[in-house]
């Protein structure tokens, strides 16, 4: 895979993937591990974890403007959503601070994380 560990990717327009991921690792030809991060506040979300600032470095700095938070799943996101374009990256706090939250956790397809977490 061209993405490197802590990448901020965004799916193809039309895919299902609507929320920026974070590439974690490869996984197989049809799934990587990543993380998901979101604007959906805790108070919708309470598994949802607030992220700072300083976690990240995007190409578009607006882009770091609203608060963000992680969703506390370890995800396998699919490679069918190609082509992917980076829009950052964590930076080396920001990458502890995802795989500290979500490195206990099975990775799993967001459809089979949200029956578990009620979403």
């Amino acid at each position: 895979m061209k993405w490197e560990n802590g990448d901020i990717l965004r799916g193809r327009e039309g895919s299902n993937a609507k929320h920026p991921i974070v590439f974690l690792h490869g996984h197989n030809d049809s799934f990587f591990i990543g993380g998901m991060i979101t604007h959906a506040e805790t108070e919708r979300y309470p598994d949802n974890i607030l992220m700072k600032s300083t976690f990240f470095i995007f190409d578009n700095p607006a882009d770091n403007e609203e608060d963000i938070f992680l969703v506390k799943a370890k995800l396998l996101k699919r490679i069918e959503w190609q082509p992917f374009r980076k829009i950052g990256h964590l930076t080396e706090e920001g990458l502890l601070f995802v795989e500290s939250n979500i490195s206990d956790k099975n990775h799993l397809l967001w459809e089979e994380y949200r029956k578990m977490s009620g979403r």
